[in-house]
């Protein structure tokens, strides 16, 4: 709000209050996320920035651009709301007429340069192993079996060349106890040629490093020393993987390379920080595995991005398919890591159903090289490990984003819990969310009732319907559900009205009552979705003498939403000769679900 809210300070001092009652309204009405903080430690959140809010709100140094302009206008008392004003003032500051502080404005404008950001978009829920299963298979991974043994190694410590390297004797021994695999010397023709640093042996190397960089190792005064500290986080190896997993997006790491490399792979090494994280972002809670060709046609849009030189039209195929190539070797390094799982199968149609004209973030050629790979009967796939899943999804959490994970909401309350699967989780993890929150309720006889309770209480319609169809598909018996509480006098008229427009319902089946609940079902989703404006916009359509009849039907429907009815009644009210303006500056149910989820 600092930053955005173009507020005097007696306006400022109603926004925590705001805020606090907003916090309520959330949990009143069962939109609060679950997982979330409880409320009364969101309200002494609040209330601890309450005591320094006037402050930071009034600092010009915490001001955007357009609020500092804004708040200008206003010093020189022109109200903010009179738009004509406002534009006569910015004119007036375009032709030099007003002063203004230079350096301030200059520190904003650059400010939002380099601080812009954008939301991101919330993961899907995604299921793990239980710990156990998965501290199993970081004990059973070759990473962690390799720092352990490295660690061991080192003992009272282990001098280093001048240059920081392992000594070629030990590296040479360190080759053979890691099993790296790491070719000591080869046949250049005429003779054997040795390595001649530990830096030429690149699977160690990277051993090396990352045992480096999760700091259970260290280099004090020219010799290699184990961190004493770090003892508990060689012992517990799942911690110890995910430590090492969190290394990894780092430059010159995975793809290091000792001397000369070609320009395509040090262009991948240069913006690996950069790539890496959103790779592993695009594969986590995909419910199938990705195509490798997409992966490398969005690694090299990236790296072309940040690179600091143009190439050739007849140069760019070359570094493309070398940048792909090493891409693939980043892929299988990561496999043998245990964080990515590599196999050959036919490609799913998901990943071909955004190659359209329409997609401005894939430009035509990509499309085009993406659609003829894909065309085949089978191409390189990779999803992420159970371990990797658990890593990634703590680093989201770390960066505060949504991550759910399927057995989260077991003790979560029902309406909450349900409205949660909606926005964030699959057919698939939804299913099992609900049979864990069934579970852990007493079953489906007692806990079924309780759901559907939760909406029936639901003061939204579209939320209500849109909960009604997430449990239903996460049932069995979903469908025979649906069907059954046509009759319910809460749910009736939403169960009709799914149906309808699932198909499982012919429009003509339904008598006269089912039919005038589920028409004035749509006047209250529209009116929730779309608005006063949206619904005033419909009704107007009609005939004059079609709308005295339709207001009658609907608002003698027998609907059970009430207060739904009472705002239905305002809208028509707009439409008696008698009104001359309508009576609702707004409507304070009005609420818009995207990615609304239908039965197939």
């Amino acid at each position: 709000m600092p930053r955005t809210l173009s507020a005097t300070a007696d306006e400022a001092v109603l926004v925590p209050e705001t805020l606090r009652m907003f916090l309520r309204y959330l949990h009143q009405t069962g939109l609060a996320d679950p997982t979330g903080e409880p409320l009364a430690d969101l309200e002494g959140a609040v209330t601890k920035a309450s005591a320094e809010f006037p402050a930071v709100m009034a600092d010009e140094d915490n001001f955007g651009v357009a609020k500092y302009w804004v708040m200008t206008a206003a010093r020189k008392g022109i109200e903010p709301s009179d738009h004509e004003a406002l534009n006569a003032f910015f004119a007036e500051v375009s032709e030099g007429r007003h002063s203004y502080d230079a350096e301030l404005l200059d520190r904003l404008v650059a400010r939002q340069f380099t601080e812009q950001t954008e939301r991101a978009f919330p993961q899907p829920a995604v299921s793990l192993p239980v710990d156990s299963e998965l501290a199993d298979a970081a004990e059973a991974s070759l990473i962690v079996t390799q720092l352990r043994k490295l660690v061991d190694w080192v003992g009272d410590g282990r001098a280093l060349t001048s240059t920081g390297n392992l000594k070629l004797a030990d590296a040479s021994d360190l080759v053979s106890l890691l099993g790296t695999g790491d070719v000591l010397e080869w046949d250049g023709g005429d003779k054997v040629y040795p390595v001649r640093s530990s830096a030429d042996l690149p699977h160690l190397a990277i051993v090396f490093e990352l045992a480096k960089r999760t700091r259970v190792v260290r280099v004090v005064k020219g010799k290699l020393v184990r961190v004493a500290k770090a003892a508990p986080l060689v012992k517990n190896a799942l911690e110890l993987w995910a430590a090492a997993f969190d290394a990894l997006p780092s430059r010159g790491l995975l793809v290091k390379q000792s001397g000369w490399a070609p320009g395509y792979a040090q262009l991948l090494d240069e913006n690996l920080d950069i790539v890496l994280p959103d790779v592993l972002n695009s594969i986590y809670g995909m419910p199938e595995p990705i195509p490798v060709v997409r992966l490398a046609e969005s690694v090299w849009l990236a790296c072309i991005e940040h690179a600091y030189f143009d190439l050739e039209p007849s140069t760019e195929p070359l570094w493309r398919d070398g940048l792909a190539l090493e891409f693939r070797r980043l892929l299988d390094k990561l496999a043998e890591i245990g964080a990515v799982e590599l196999t050959v199968g036919p490609p799913d149609p998901m990943y071909s159903m955004d190659l359209v004209p329409e997609n401005p973030e894939l430009p035509p050629d990509v499309q085009d090289r993406i659609r003829h790979a894909l065309d085949v009967p089978s191409v390189d796939l990779v999803a992420l490990t159970p371990l990797a899943t658990r890593a990634v999804r703590e680093r989201l959490l770390r960066e505060g984003r949504v991550a759910p994970l399927v057995g989260d909401l077991a003790e979560a309350a029902p309406a909450p819990m349900l409205s949660t699967l909606v926005g964030h989780y699959t057919a698939e993890t939804a299913a099992a969310e609900v049979s864990g929150w069934l579970a852990a309720h007493g079953g489906r006889e007692p806990g079924l009732p309780v759901l559907l309770d939760a909406i029936r209480e639901s003061p939204f319609r579209t939320l209500a319907s849109d909960m009604l169809e997430v449990l239903a598909d996460s049932l069995p018996d979903g469908d025979a559900l649906i069907s059954d509480l046509r009759t319910d006098p809460a749910l009736g008229p939403i169960a009709t009205r799914v149906l309808i427009d699932s198909g499982e319902l012919d429009f003509g089946e339904v008598d006269d009552r089912e039919r005038l609940l589920g028409m004035t079902e749509q006047f209250l989703v529209l009116l929730e979705a779309a608005g006063l404006e949206g619904a005033s916009e419909t009704l107007s359509a009609l005939p004059d003498g079609e709308l005295a009849g339709l207001r009658e039907a609907v608002l003698h429907s027998g609907h059970p939403d009430q207060v739904g009815l009472a705002e239905l009644a305002e809208v028509f009210e707009q439409f008696e000769p008698s009104r001359k303006a309508h009576p609702l500056g707004g409507l304070a149910r009005s609420r818009t679900t995207k990615g609304k989820k239908r039965r197939s």
